[in-house]
């Protein structure tokens, strides 16, 4: 076991990852979160005897449950709890040896709760409602408890990367929150055109060294056998192999590599996997992955042929924790830190 991080024992277990959209959070929320202050609701913390970084990453995972019609993430059953263990362990790698890495557990949403298609029942609106309330008390439980000053990454996928983008609106309007983001990448969810315009807080990355932006993007191939649902009206993106914002195309040759994971280890690391570029599709942008066989790396229990959601981290990992090192960098030094 890592013994730089206080971590859970492993039931490993395969993970389901997924997300649309869920209801905006409501300021003043009557649902109770966890409690932040007990260590059975961290995934994931540093162990304090290790050696400390100069940055945190403060991490959400993604749709773990599979049962696709639950309401809310039963924490009771240690399966769901592993489940979240292994989706940490997974992709952690993008970021520990930039970051520490903090982790919390947090009761998210079924898939279909967070599809909704608009409209929810009860039972899904409070669902969400208490998704959004336990990621927003372990991130302030985190500032107030272990942050100690220090500049942070936030980053998630899928709806880990959809509560991360909610944390960003309902309380970056705080200009010292603004100045300790490093980055923040909630990849494979949709941030719009219409949030940045909205909301002054949501700046979209433009290159590879800018600071206290928005990385994300929702790769696929060029052709689908069916709609890609993951993808919102308006979404912007960025290529991960060249951080450009319009189309250039990245070849393989700038794909430092893909690793492919099996229960939170690596099974494979592929370099040079697969090239990219960015396109408009039905006034979105996605990333279109050019190499990978849809017949192997789709989902097609959950999602379209075509549609790689499921390995928006793994195509581009190495390329990643590049970025990661670099843009964390970048900060430091504009920062005098």
């Amino acid at each position: 076991m890592d013994k730089r991080y206080f971590l859970l024992p492993l039931l490993f277990l395969v993970i389901i990852s997924a997300g649309c959209v869920t209801p905006e959070p409501v300021s003043d929320s009557p649902y109770q979160p966890l409690d932040y202050s007990l260590a059975e609701n961290w995934v994931m913390v540093p162990n304090a005897s290790a050696e400390q970084k100069a940055v945190d990453v403060f991490y959400l995972y993604p749709t773990l449950a599979t049962n696709l019609y639950v309401d809310s993430m039963n924490l009771s059953d240690p399966a769901a709890r592993d489940r979240a263990v292994v989706n940490v362990m997974t992709n952690k790698g993008v970021y520990e040896e930039t970051a520490n890495v903090y982790a919390p557990y947090y009761r998210q949403t079924g898939l279909y709760s967070m599809i909704g298609n608009g409209t929810w029942t009860e039972d899904q609106y409070v669902a969400g409602q208490l998704a959004y309330e336990d990621a927003k008390a372990a991130f302030l439980y985190y500032l107030e408890n272990y942050n100690d000053g220090k500049p942070f990454i936030l980053a998630g996928h899928s709806q880990g990367s959809y509560r991360i983008k909610q944390l960003m609106i309902d309380l970056f309007v705080d200009p010292e929150l603004q100045g300790k983001l490093v980055a923040a990448y909630p990849i494979g969810y949709t941030v719009s055109e219409f949030e940045l315009a909205q909301y002054g807080q949501l700046k979209p990355a433009t290159g590879e060294l800018d600071t206290g932006v928005i990385i994300t993007y929702h790769t696929q191939a060029p052709e689908l056998s069916g709609e890609n649902v993951v993808v919102l009206p308006g979404s912007i993106g960025i290529n991960p192999l060249n951080w450009k914002t319009d189309g250039t195309y990245a070849s393989a040759d700038e794909n430092y590599g893909a690793v492919f994971f099996e229960n939170g280890s690596v099974s494979s690391r592929v370099a040079n996997f697969t090239g990219a570029y960015l396109a408009e599709v039905d006034g979105s942008i996605v990333l279109i992955a050019d190499s990978p066989d849809p017949a192997v790396y789709s989902t097609p229990e959950l999602f379209a042929e075509g549609v790689f959601h499921t390995n928006d981290y793994a195509f581009f990992y190495e390329n990643l924790k590049e970025n990661v090192a670099k843009r964390t960098a970048a900060y430091l030094e504009k920062n005098g830190v």
